[in-house]
């Protein structure tokens, strides 16, 4: 039997002794005789007999603390089919769809550089999408987001694309709309329910001083107060799909967040409203970093967790990992593209308006003009394929990070780019953090249940996983990979 090169062995200064498994993802809490044992062991497996707990010795085996050779080999392979499997699915159709490129924000930050082409999807445009969406014979489903630029600069082109595709022989459930909420009005918010659109994303970048030199007006006049005053006509309206306020932070506005969380969840209290920070990381060569506001992965993580720590904020997907995690999306999706107003199509958005990162157009028969981009993204991205993530102990759940910055970094030598998991440097805080939840609600169960049976105490025990919603197809999952756990 062999240690796994998973585990991770750890004492933590406040809540004792762990040992983790990320092939596995499992956690077993130690008494001290266990974990030296445990520590022994990790030098010599082959002494494993001489302990005198048969079920701990079987418990480990369970858990692939320890391994046959050549098992955790066979589990990765099994992990790789599985990634392939979601990507190369063709049962779903995810489409973003950018009406335009044209935006009437000039933010620091933005990765895009196509905000002044106001060119909108023309009408040829539209029918010749609804030929390429018909041109997909196997897809049960389909997935919009609609996105830009500014998307509602195009509103009456989204409308017409939302009536044409409810005619088409695919189930069509839902969409989701990325706005800066400022063209958000009261007749507009009338419309979004027959345009089945379920989620909104607004973005708000702290309070009224601060977000006005960030979210800038082209015409150089503030936004904030028109942004919250649509803010307050969606949460009062007949919508029923959701909204979720993103604050893109850096080192300018994190002490800004809290703040504004607090206020916005308490002003619609019961309301269909989530709140997130957003991980402002741009490439080396973008002039917002000449300002050196960006936050590094580190420093990102040293955040999420002082959230938890201040107010016991958790991140979108919790602290606990998740093996499910692949770094599937519509980048390396087989059916998922980006459409720009054009008819150019793209495997990612953070590509939209870069004529290199084009993979096609929807006006050719063979809608694919740059299948070698394609087949890199797809399989260029794959971290069963890089040597440094098989060697890395946290690979099963981190699953390779953002594709799109693994592509950039990787294969065009893009410097700067941090695309790994933050489990790779962080992954004892997060578990110290979700063992204080953990904790937390054990203590409120043996408060309000005072009879309750207490567990026997065998040195050891595994702590459950925190049970979280079925994952969505990544296809139809609008949110990137990157906005999970501290990323």
């Amino acid at each position: 039997m062999n240690w796994s090169i998973y585990n991770t062995l750890f004492q933590s200064n406040r809540f004792g002794y762990f040992l983790y498994n990320a092939l596995s993802n499992s956690l077993i809490e130690l008494d001290e005789k266990h974990y030296r044992y445990l520590e022994e062991l990790k030098n010599t497996p082959d002494e494993e007999n001489k302990f005198i707990d048969p079920a701990f010795s079987a418990l480990l085996r369970e858990k692939n603390i320890l391994v046959d050779n050549g098992v955790e080999r066979q589990l990765l392979l099994a992990r790789q089919h599985r990634r392939n499997s979601v990507c190369y699915d063709t049962g779903h159709l995810g489409l973003t769809i950018c009406p335009t490129l044209g935006c009437n924000f000039r933010c620091p930050y933005c990765y895009e550089h196509s905000q002044k082409d106001m060119t909108v999807m023309s009408p040829a445009t539209i029918d010749r999408l609804m030929q390429f969406i018909k041109s997909f014979a196997q897809p049960k489903q389909l997935s919009v987001a609609w996105y830009g630029g500014e998307p509602i600069l195009a509103f009456g082109v989204i409308r017409e694309i939302t009536e044409k595709l409810k005619t088409l022989d695919i189930a069509f459930e839902n969409a989701s709309m990325f706005t800066n909420g400022y063209l958000l009005d009261s007749e507009k918010i009338s419309h979004m329910n027959e345009m089945k659109i379920s989620s909104i994303q607004i973005t708000l970048d702290g309070a009224e001083a601060v977000h006005n030199t960030r979210r800038v007006h082209a015409g150089g006049q503030p936004t904030y107060q028109r942004i919250m005053e649509h803010v307050d006509l969606l949460m009062n309206s007949d919508y029923t799909g959701s909204c979720s306020i993103r604050v893109n932070v850096d080192r300018n506005n994190a002490r800004e967040f809290l703040d504004l969380r607090a206020a916005l969840l308490e002003c619609y209290k019961g309301k269909k409203l989530t709140v997130y920070a957003g991980h402002v990381n741009t490439a080396r060569a973008h002039k917002y970093n000449d300002e050196d506001c960006q936050l590094c992965s580190q420093e990102w993580s040293d955040f999420t967790l002082e959230l938890f720590h201040q107010q016991g904020v958790r991140p979108i997907g919790g602290f606990y990992p998740d093996t499910e995690s692949f770094n599937a999306c519509t980048a390396n999706g087989i059916n998922g593209f980006v459409v720009g107003p054009k008819g150019e199509l793209y495997k990612c958005w953070a590509d939209v308006g870069k004529p290199q990162m084009v993979i096609g157009t929807i006006f050719e028969e063979n809608h694919l003009t740059n299948p070698g981009l394609v087949a890199a993204y797809a399989t260029g991205t794959d971290p069963h394929l890089d040597s440094d993530c098989l060697a890395c102990s946290t690979l099963p759940i981190c699953g390779g990070g953002c594709a799109n910055k693994r592509l950039r970094s990787k294969q065009i030598h893009e410097e700067g780019l941090e695309f790994c998991s933050p489990y790779k440097e962080n992954l004892i805080p997060y578990l110290e953090a979700y063992y204080d939840g953990v904790m937390t609600r054990e203590i409120c169960r043996n408060l309000l249940e005072p009879s309750r049976t207490k567990e026997s105490s065998k040195g050891y025990r595994l702590i459950e996983n925190e049970k979280k919603k079925p994952a969505k197809h990544p296809l139809a999952n609008p949110v990137c990979n990157e906005e999970a756990v501290g990323a």
